[in-house]
C-alpha cells in the first residue's frame, strides 16, 4: 500500500516537468491525481502518460474562472481533496536591482480552497 493511497491530489502545471514528474510519482503512491494545464494538447498527453487514476482539467490558475471550474469538477467527482501540489505558475525576468515586492507577487498563483 502507497503513502497516498485513497487520496485525492491536485498537481497544478501538471502536464509537464516537475508537475508531471509529481503526478506520476502520486499516482504510483496510490492517489487518484487531478492535473491541471493550459495547453490541451500537452494536458491530453500527460493523462494518456500517466495512464490510471488521472484526471486532466484544462485551465489556467490565474484565472478565478478557471479555478472555480476545476474545484467544482473535483467536488462533483470525488467530493473532497486531500493534497495540493501548487506547481503552476509563470515567471518575469528582471535584472536583480529592477525586481520590486509587487513583480515578485505577481508570479505567485495558487489553486483556491474547496468549499
Amino acid at each position: 500500500m502507497g503513502k497516498l493511497e485513497g487520496k485525492i491530489a491536485l498537481v497544478t502545471g501538471g502536464n509537464s516537468g516537475i508537475g508531471l514528474a509529481t503526478a506520476k510519482r502520486f499516482v504510483n503512491e496510490g492517489a487518484h491525481v487531478f492535473i491541471t494545464g493550459r495547453r490541451e494538447r500537452e494536458l491530453a498527453a500527460a493523462v494518456k502518460e500517466i495512464a490510471r487514476r488521472v484526471t486532466g482539467v484544462q485551465g489556467d490558475t490565474s484565472n478565478l474562472g478557471d479555478l472555480d471550474r476545476l474545484c467544482a469538477q473535483i467536488k462533483q467527482e470525488k467530493g473532497r481533496l486531500d493534497v495540493v501540489f501548487a506547481n503552476a505558475g509563470a515567471a518575469q525576468y528582471a535584472s536583480f536591482g529592477e525586481i520590486t515586492w509587487s513583480s515578485s507577487r505577481a508570479t505567485t498563483s495558487a489553486p483556491t480552497i474547496l468549499e
